[in-house]
């Protein structure tokens, strides 16, 4: 006799509704726990933080490279380890350069890349579309050690804050737009994927009152005068079409033959807006601050 869970999860494949429904439920749980550890972390101190964005990048990884049945995904997940690592030490090494030390990482990802797909041997296909995927996890685990440069832009005192802030305004985000989404999602982008416009107005919203909360204090000086509002605002935007981007890409990637990546996929729908937003996170607070 077949387990419980093995007949919810074969029906869970079989109806596309029960699917969706399931990666929103699973990345608004995936986008308040990794926003509560991140930002906790990035209080604590840099040390602590570099070890939750160093999790944070291997959920990636696993999440993007199972969760799309990437094809060449051993080898996918070892770049996408490589760059995190180098990503990570260039960020802590070279504080002062302003990430421009990243550019390494990603000069160095296109020959690894190439060579990752000559010794596919003859399980080689899909090769652009192998390459391309690759291409944006490399990016996406080199954005997230922008959260890391942001604390040391903003100095020890402040730094922890603002980075606790822009976290809390991004997970808040991705939280109510889920919502959202499982209540009601129009006007949608397609009739075909279920996150609408209402979502991400609501990300707009919730980001704005974040931002005027935790970016706009007394201490906060440098975001006086409404930046904080504004900040919060834009990257709550931001972040809900991020996640409209990532419905979509769910939406054409066929689910996982195995547990484990249909498990990912949610994760996948947290973490991946959160890394692209965190470099614009960066930019935006070093152009907004007073």
């Amino acid at each position: 006799m077949a387990r419980v869970s093995d007949v919810a999860d074969a029906d869970v494949g079989q109806d596309p509704a029960a699917q969706r429904e399931l990666n929103l439920t699973g990345s608004l749980a995936v986008a308040v726990l990794v926003g509560v550890a991140l930002a906790v972390t990035a209080r604590i101190g840099a040390t602590a933080l570099l070890a939750a964005l160093a999790v944070v990048q291997a959920l990636l990884a696993f999440a993007w490279t199972y969760g799309t049945r990437l094809p060449g995904r051993r080898g996918a997940v070892v770049i996408a380890a490589l760059a995190a690592a180098g990503s990570d030490v260039c960020v802590s090494v070279w504080p002062a350069s302003r990430l421009g030390t990243e550019l390494i990482v990603f000069a160095l990802a296109v020959p690894v890349m190439f060579v990752h797909q000559l010794t596919r041997g003859a399980a080689r296909h899909r090769i652009v579309d192998s390459l391309g995927a690759i291409a944006l996890l490399v990016l996406a685990e080199s954005a997230l050690p922008a959260l890391l440069q942001l604390r040391h832009e903003f100095g020890r005192d402040l730094g922890g804050q603002v980075v606790s802030g822009v976290v809390v305004v991004a997970a808040g985000a991705l939280v109510i737009g889920c919502l959202v989404d499982l209540v009601y999602s129009a006007p949608r982008f397609d009739p075909e994927v279920p996150r609408g416009l209402l979502a991400v107005a609501a990300s707009a919203g919730l980001g704005g009152s974040l931002g005027y909360l935790l970016l706009q204090s007394d201490r906060l000086i440098e975001l006086h005068g409404g930046r904080g509002a504004f900040l919060g605002a834009a990257l709550g935007v931001l972040i809900g079409l991020f996640a409209v981007g990532v419905g979509f890409i769910e939406h054409g990637t066929p689910l996982p033959g195995s547990r484990f990546g249909q498990r990912m996929r949610p994760v996948l729908g947290a973490l991946l807006p959160l890394a692209v937003l965190s470099p614009i996170a960066f930019l935006l607070c070093l152009a907004i601050r007073g």
